[in-house]
């Protein structure tokens, strides 16, 4: 299974060395984002993509830019909604271009038709580019639930985020009512209570739960980690990625051991 992790997670050295030493630890794939306001922490998109390619990192999944406080305005009339569907679009371009199998998406803001009409805007650029577009389970779900329910459309998937479900949705199972859809996965630990986006050390999530979920679909997907690793951790960022890759390795071998089981 491929094995990413998120291009920045808490160290802002120089994007060639982080880069190098991510293949150097065994990975094989990045989730990035085209937001300018992180362009001090790893570069613009294109820059990006240029070190990936140089070392033998495949793009995964590219997340789109946003500030939260920007969210509901995609679900309501006037120029802010329409800008944020604007660019919207441009990421599925730009993921079709870069070759990232999808863009990931937050929505918030309150169901509406204007939000329902904005996201089928959407899925006609993604047809175009053959590009899905994955929604992700946040705090506030019942504008995802929404989206399902009303919008049937191949290109209109699904990102995991573990580490939310575990302290926004805690006992809810996505896989099971949404495994159909899934193309993308975040993985990271926390208390159960706050989004820390922890090593697993410091967490409590039930890894071996996780991978029979994982498991019951039968196919692979990219175990994509995205942690950040703070000062308070006293972890540098060799051991960091050794860490990370370390715990990709055991979720691998746990889904494959629950594999065997469903045989």
């Amino acid at each position: 299974m491929n094995k990413g992790i998120c291009f920045y997670f808490g160290f802002s050295n120089d994007p060639e060395e982080r880069v190098k030493m991510m293949k150097d630890a065994g990975f094989n794939c990045v989730i990035t984002s085209n937001d300018k306001k992180f362009n001090h922490q790893s570069g613009n998109l294109k820059t990006q993509i240029e070190l990936f390619k140089k070392y033998g990192i495949k793009p995964s999944t590219l997340h789109m830019a946003y500030e939260n406080k920007d969210l509901p305005y995609f679900f309501l009339k006037g120029l802010h909604g329409y800008k944020l569907e604007r660019r919207l679009k441009k990421e599925v371009r730009l993921a079709k271009k870069y070759g990232f199998s999808c863009v990931i998406v937050h929505l918030g803001g309150l169901p509406s038709d204007v939000g329902v009409e904005r996201l089928k805007r959407v899925l006609k650029v993604c047809h175009e580019q053959d590009t899905p577009i994955a929604i992700e389970n946040l705090d506030y779900n019942d504008t995802f639930f929404d989206i399902f329910k009303r919008i049937d459309d191949p290109y209109l998937k699904f990102c995991w985020d573990i580490g939310h479900n575990n302290c926004f949705s805690h006992g809810f199972d996505f896989i099971k009512e949404y495994g159909d859809k899934l193309v993308a996965l975040h993985i990271h630990d926390n208390d159960g209570i706050h989004d820390l986006h922890t090593l697993n050390q410091f967490g409590t999530i039930n890894w071996k739960k996780v991978a029979k979920q994982l498991a019951s679909l039968n196919r692979d997907i990219n175990l994509d980690y995205e942690v950040r690793v703070l000062p308070k951790d006293n972890i540098d960022e060799e051991n960091a990625l050794k860490i990370v890759f370390g715990q990709a390795c055991e979720l691998e071998k746990m889904i494959k051991n629950e594999r065997e089981k469903l045989k």
